[in-house]
């Protein structure tokens, strides 16, 4: 039986379907309209409106993939393969640049920390390792989970989607070590659950949810809920955390799942054979699954989500976050007490000071220079021997000017900066435009 006949309506039947030979799994590229297919000897690049290979196979000697993942930038993408090595490769030239060895058996899973620094690869050897993406060196590993006393060893890998990706979750087949939770700098096992069997995990951005097969599980307090009782092949989060979607190989059937109330989201998606994989693209709009059929299926979510009668914020997609930069160190005296006193008696002498009202013919010129300019409110000059404490005090003038231009009660908070004579020092301009 033809797989479309198994639909009740229009919103559970694919958009469209791509004939590709081997497709086991798929990556969307951040520009909408490419995709990376893995078929298992190669990767390909398709696009996704016309459903056309776009170039040539990217391959490379002795090269037998099993699992793919997409850099943050997507620039790069990880792989993994059937003699253990760990590559990464350049999505524009479509080449290795690069090959990391260390596992005795294949790689089954391979995954990114969210600062694209690092990569966490999993090993039917039982190990995971953590590998430096600018050297290639190991900076963490082989950690034994002593899965390979069990049937695959290391099945899934997946970094926490913290800036300083401070867990690694890994999954298996075992049950009394199916999922481990560990501290990603130094290997040390944090959290191990039992009877919890997956072959693929995904964590939601915001770093609450870790989705480990068919279980959900809360971050904060370690409790898991079973969606489902099917077994789990794939799974995918949408761009906004809250849908997710499950592929069951032997059901041949994918199936959304709503992540705030647990339920699912309409009828399964049937397919003609075994689904290998379910991957949301970029904007969430659309569902790829990859079948043993030798066909890729588009999906529109918003059919389904419409069927099933649910409000259609719920694919409103919350724009990725820019990744934080991890705060510097601040040298030990940098705001000592004499430093305080000193931008303290500046305040004090300033707030004794009146400013006159700016001509308006001369207000683009004294904005720059009062930017630019370190507050000196009685014309004191410093000698370049002495070490004192200065303050640049620009924000009373900004905001006099700003509310003048436009007549908003707008104030901007003081931020003083000490400095020392004879030291080098930084300045910043602020420009400002209107139309």
């Amino acid at each position: 039986m033809d797989a479309p006949t198994k639909h009740n309506s229009l919103a559970t039947m694919p958009l469209r379907k791509t004939k590709v030979d081997h497709a086991r799994a798929i990556l969307c590229l951040p520009d909408k309209k490419r995709i990376i297919v893995n078929n298992g000897g190669s990767l390909q690049v398709w696009d996704l409106e016309t459903g056309t290979q776009v170039g040539e196979e990217w391959e490379d000697e002795d090269f037998r993939l099993v699992t793919i993942a997409l850099s943050p930038d997507g620039k790069k993408i990880a792989s993994g393969s059937w003699d253990g090595a760990v590559k990464l490769w350049n999505v524009d030239t479509g080449k290795v640049i690069k090959t990391w060895k260390g596992h005795t058996d294949r790689v089954n899973s391979v995954s990114w920390s969210s600062d694209g620094e690092r990569v966490v690869s999993g090993s039917s050897d039982g190990m995971f390792t953590v590998w430096d993406v600018e050297s290639g060196k190991t900076i963490l590993g082989p950690i034994n989970t002593h899965a390979a006393e069990d049937v695959l060893g290391v099945q899934a890998v997946c970094y926490s989607p913290d800036i300083d990706a401070k867990m690694i979750a890994t999954g298996g087949n075992s049950y009394d070590r199916g999922l481990q939770i560990w501290n990603a700098d130094s290997g040390e096992l944090l959290k191990t659950f039992e009877g919890v069997f997956c072959t693929c995990l995904a964590w939601t951005l915001n770093g609450k949810t870790l989705i480990a097969g068919g279980s959900k599980i809360d971050t904060a307090t370690w409790t898991k809920v079973d969606l489902c009782e099917d077994s789990v092949h794939a799974i995918s989060v949408s761009p906004n955390d809250r849908i997710l979607a499950t592929a069951s190989y032997f059901d041949q059937t994918a199936q959304l799942w709503d992540l705030e109330t647990n339920q699912p989201i309409g009828t399964p998606l049937h397919h003609q054979e075994e689904v290998r994989s379910a991957t949301f693209s970029v904007d969430g709009k659309f569902l790829l699954t990859c079948c043993e059929d030798k066909h890729i299926y588009a999906w529109d979510v918003s059919a389904v989500v419409k069927e099933a009668g649910l409000p259609s914020d719920i694919l409103d997609v919350i724009p990725r976050p820019a990744p934080k930069i991890k705060s510097a160190r601040i040298p030990a005296g940098f705001f000592d007490d004499a430093l305080r006193e000193a931008n303290s008696r500046i305040r004090q002498s300033q707030s004794q000071s009146y400013a006159p009202p700016t001509p308006t013919h001369q207000r683009t010129f004294n904005l720059f220079t009062s930017v630019l300019r370190p507050s000196n409110p009685h014309g004191a000059t410093e000698s370049a021997t002495q070490s004192r404490s200065r303050s640049f005090s620009w924000t009373q003038n900004l905001s006099s000017m700003l509310r003048r231009l436009d007549r908003s009660d707008i104030q901007l908070r003081e931020v003083e900066v000490p400095c020392t004579a004879g030291q080098p020092v930084r300045f910043f301009t602020l420009v400002l435009l209107r139309n």
